[in-house]
């Protein structure tokens, strides 16, 4: 994640992946995704690990992800 994108999100960042979303791939670890921040694409590596929530408002469905220490 590039360093202006922590520094807005230092703790948690929402990630919506709806019309404008390029070079999607997953693999068992993780998924990574090109997005558009402010007109400038960004390509995001996202670990399963890390992934707190996910949401689906078009069908009311939504789970909270809790990590064990």
């Amino acid at each position: 994640v590039p360093a202006y994108l922590q520094e807005k999100y230092p703790d948690e960042m929402p990630i919506v992946l709806q019309y404008q979303f390029y070079n999607l791939e997953i693999d068992d670890a993780k998924f990574s995704v090109s997005l558009s921040f402010n007109n400038v694409q960004e390509h995001l590596v996202i670990p399963f690990a890390a992934i707190t929530g996910f949401a689906d408002p078009s069908v009311k469905f939504g789970l909270q992800f809790h990590t064990r220490e």
